[in-house]
C-alpha cells in the first residue's frame, strides 16, 4: 500500500503544476500596462477602456488650491472682506470710460453744495456730470452728520453766510433731512418728531436758512428728500419734503423733487431701478438708505438740468445770448426774399362774418349792383358766378401734368383715331348732333384711313 501511495502523487503535482506554467507563461506575455490592472471578460472581448487626459482646473479651483497648500498665518493675511470688497468693485466698475475733466475758465460759476451725506453724494455726482462744462464748478461743503435739529453740533443757519462768502458762489444747492428725524429742544423742552412745536420751529429754520441765499440775491435750489427702506423713515420724509418745498417758494427758489426716481411703479422703496440710460442698475446699498454711483449719478441727473437753467447755461438761454459775433453771416445759409410765386394771401375771415355768405345786406335793400369778375372774391367768382379761379403751376388746383396746353384737343376732325365715334368740343356746345354715316360709308373710311 505504500508503494501505491508513493507512485500516484508524483502524478497529482505534475497536473497542478500545468495550470500554473500556462499562468506564468500568459502573464510573461502580457505587457506592463495589463499586468498593473486585472482585466475582466468584456475587456477581453471589447478593449480596454480609452483613458481620457482630465481637464484643466479652473482660474477659481486653482486658486482655491493653492490658497489651501498656502500656510494657515499666510491665508490670514488677506481677509474674507479684503477679496469680496475687490470682487465687488471689479463687478460694480463702469463698463462705459469715464469723462475726461477739463480745465475751468476763469469766469466758471461756482455752484455751493450744503447738506448733509446725501448732498456729499449730490456734489460727487455733480462734479462727475459737469466735468465736461467749462463754465460751471461744483464746490461741496457738506457735513454728514449734521442737520437743522443738532445746531449743537453744526448750526447751518450761522455757517451757511461764511461758506458763501469764501467760495463767492453764484447758486446754492441745499438738500439735507435724513438726520432730522429726532427730538428738537424749544425753549428748553424736547419735542417729538412732527408735533406741533416741533414742526412749527424746525419751519423756522427751514425759513431762516432760505432767507440767508435769498437775502444775497443768488438762486437757491432745494433738492427734495428720496423714499427709505424703512416706512416710518419715508412717510417723514414726505412731511419733511413738503416744508423744503414751501421754504424754497418763499424766495423764488426752485423745489426739485426726486421722489418718482427712486421708487417703483407702486410708489414703494426699491433698491434698484432705471439708471440715467435706462438700464436696470442697483440704486441704493444694503441698507436702504446711502446711494451706489448708479444712483449717485441718477440724482445728478435731477438737479444738473434746473441747476443749469438757473445760472442761464442750458441750452435756449445759450441760443438767446448768443452775440452777433459769434454768428458770422458768412455761416448762416441765405433767406430768399422773393416769396414763391404759387403763394396767395388774403385777409383772414371769421366763419361768423356776414360778408362771407352775402348776408351783410339789408332785407328789402336795393340790390347792388354785380360786380365784375376782376372785383369778386375767388369764393363769389366761384359759387356765384361759376367761374373757378385760375391755376397756377405748382399748386394743388394744376393737373396739367404733361406740360402741354391743354387736355383734348378742341379740334378732332382732322384726326381720324380722335374723330372715330367720338364728338369734338365745339359739337357739344352747339349741341348740334353730328350725322352718323352708313355702313357701307364707315367701311370706305376704315379703308381710307391707313
Amino acid at each position: 500500500m505504500a508503494e501505491r501511495k508513493t507512485t500516484r502523487r508524483p502524478a497529482r503535482i505534475l497536473i497542478l503544476s500545468l495550470p500554473l506554467a500556462a499562468v506564468a507563461t500568459l502573464s510573461a506575455a502580457m505587457p506592463a500596462e495589463a499586468q498593473e490592472r486585472p482585466r475582466n471578460v468584456i475587456e477581453m472581448i471589447f478593449g480596454p477602456p480609452i483613458q481620457r487626459a482630465a481637464p484643466p482646473p479652473q482660474p477659481q479651483v486653482q486658486q482655491r488650491r493653492q490658497r489651501a497648500q498656502q500656510p494657515r498665518r499666510q491665508r490670514q493675511a488677506q481677509p474674507r472682506r479684503q477679496q469680496r470688497s475687490s470682487s465687488r468693485a471689479a463687478s460694480a466698475a463702469p463698463a462705459t470710460p469715464a469723462v475726461e475733466p477739463v480745465e475751468k475758465a476763469d469766469n466758471a460759476r461756482d455752484v455751493l453744495v450744503v447738506g448733509d451725506f446725501m448732498a456729499a453724494s449730490l456734489a460727487r455726482g455733480l462734479t462727475e456730470a459737469t466735468a465736461a462744462n467749462r463754465d460751471v464748478r461744483i464746490v461741496g461743503k457738506a457735513n454728514g452728520s449734521s442737520g437743522l435739529v443738532r445746531d449743537d453740533y453744526y448750526d447751518w443757519i450761522d455757517n451757511l453766510p461764511k461758506l458763501i462768502d469764501e467760495t463767492d458762489a453764484e447758486l446754492v444747492v441745499v438738500m439735507l433731512g435724513s438726520n432730522d428725524r429726532q427730538a428738537l429742544r424749544v425753549d428748553g423742552s424736547s419735542e417729538t418728531v412732527r408735533s406741533d412745536a416741533w414742526t412749527e420751529e424746525y419751519t423756522r429754520r427751514t425759513r431762516a436758512l432760505a432767507d440767508i441765499v435769498g437775502d444775497r440775491d443768488l438762486p437757491l435750489v432745494w433738492i427734495g428728500m428720496p423714499a427709505f427702506q424703512s416706512s416710518r423713515m419715508t412717510a417723514d420724509m414726505v412731511f419733511l419734503n413738503d416744508l423744503y418745498k414751501r421754504a424754497a417758494s418763499s424766495v423764488d427758489g426752485e423745489f426739485v423733487d426726486i421722489w418718482g426716481g427712486f421708487v417703483d411703479a407702486n410708489g414703494a422703496f426699491t433698491t434698484s431701478g432705471p439708471d440715467t440710460e435706462g438700464q436696470p442698475a442697483r440704486l441704493r446699498n444694503s441698507d436702504g438708505i446711502t446711494l451706489t454711483p448708479a444712483g449717485t449719478a441718477k440724482l445728478a441727473y435731477y438737479a444738473e438740468k434746473p441747476i443749469m437753467r438757473a445760472l442761464g447755461l442750458s441750452v435756449d438761454d445759450l441760443l438767446v445770448s448768443l452775440a452777433p459775433q459769434q454768428l458770422p453771416e458768412g455761416d448762416l445759409p441765405a433767406v430768399a426774399a422773393v416769396p414763391p410765386a404759387n403763394r396767395t394771401s388774403a385777409p383772414p375771415v371769421a366763419f361768423n362774418d356776414p360778408a362771407i355768405d352775402g348776408g351783410d345786406a339789408l332785407l328789402g335793400g336795393a340790390p347792388t349792383a354785380a360786380a365784375d369778375n376782376a372785383e369778386r372774391s375767388a369764393r363769389e367768382n366761384l359759387v356765384v358766378a361759376g367761374n373757378p379761379p385760375e391755376s397756377r403751376p405748382g399748386r394743388a388746383d394744376s393737373f396739367n401734368w404733361s406740360g402741354r396746353s391743354g387736355a383734348v384737343s378742341p379740334v378732332t376732325q382732322e384726326n381720324a383715331i380722335v374723330s372715330r365715334g367720338s364728338l369734338s368740343l365745339e359739337e357739344l356746345r352747339s349741341g348740334v348732333m353730328p350725322r352718323q354715316p352708313a355702313p357701307e360709308e364707315n367701311g370706305a373710311s376704315e379703308a381710307a384711313a391707313p
